[in-house]
């Protein structure tokens, strides 16, 4: 059942037997208030002018391009395989996918494959152990308003010991 609150479950057995029980919680946390969290990885998301610099993305300009930069360290001292990165965009951004043009892509970095759609880019990729990856997205700020920057997600998906999660904005 959905609760909130403070609650509290009492399990009493009234039987001569051995009993089981599984107590599974699960929700969403308001947007911000992400639980920012790693285990041998960690993820980090650098905005950038197409001049290089950084940039400040509370104040973009509509219709400006800019790039993502999403660093992957593994701290780790193993190789660890089958990665998965995922950074959600706001809904105000809009991918530059210039993958079927002579531009040649729109994002850029040594992933196995990579999955552009509206709103997110995937990319999964193996690395080294004690190692750093960097994938860039171009982007361009399409829609006036304020938009909510989900935080980025990166994990092993064969081994739950391995994952980086941050903050949006």
């Amino acid at each position: 059942s959905t609760q909130d609150g403070n609650n509290t479950v009492t399990l009493q057995n009234t039987k001569d037997n051995v009993v089981f029980v599984r107590l599974v919680q699960s929700g969403k946390l308001p947007l911000g208030e992400e639980l920012a969290s790693s285990s041998k990885l960690k993820v980090t998301t650098v905005f950038a002018g197409t001049n290089g610099d950084r940039i400040d993305i509370s104040n973009l300009k509509q219709g400006e391009e800019f790039v993502a930069k999403i660093s992957v360290s593994n701290d780790s001292r193993d190789f660890v395989d089958n990665i998965a990165l995922t950074q959600i965009f706001p809904s105000g951004w809009e991918i530059v996918n210039t993958r079927f043009t002579d531009a040649n892509g729109g994002t850029e970095g040594a992933a196995r494959y990579t999955d552009i759609r509206d709103d997110r880019v995937n990319f999964y990729f193996d690395m080294n152990k004690a190692s750093t990856k960097t994938f860039t997205v171009r982007l361009n700020a399409s829609y006036l308003g304020r938009y909510y920057l989900p935080g980025t997600q990166v994990e092993a998906m064969y081994d739950n010991t391995y994952y980086a999660r941050n903050k949006g904005a």
